[in-house]
């Protein structure tokens, strides 16, 4: 089990490195990378405020405080 997280944590660092030499062989290529970022950042925030959207409005009660009054009484 440690050498599975052993070799995930270098390929992270390996992953990374070759990030880093992707953004840095042509400008293009950086402004593409971090556009690509940008995209993949803000999809996961909109699905992260939906899920935490939904997870309040599960366990929030339908309405808080008194009831409403009925018509015609």
């Amino acid at each position: 089990m440690a050498n599975i997280a052993v070799r995930l944590f270098n390929n992270v660092f390996a992953l990374a490195n070759d990030f880093f030499e992707v953004a840095t062989t042509d400008p293009l290529s950086a402004i593409l990378l971090l556009f690509g970022a940008v995209f993949v950042l803000f999809a996961v925030a909109v699905l992260g405020y939906l899920a935490a959207g939904a997870l309040v409005s599960g366990i929030m009660p339908e309405s808080i405080g008194r009831t409403p009054p009925q018509q015609g009484e």
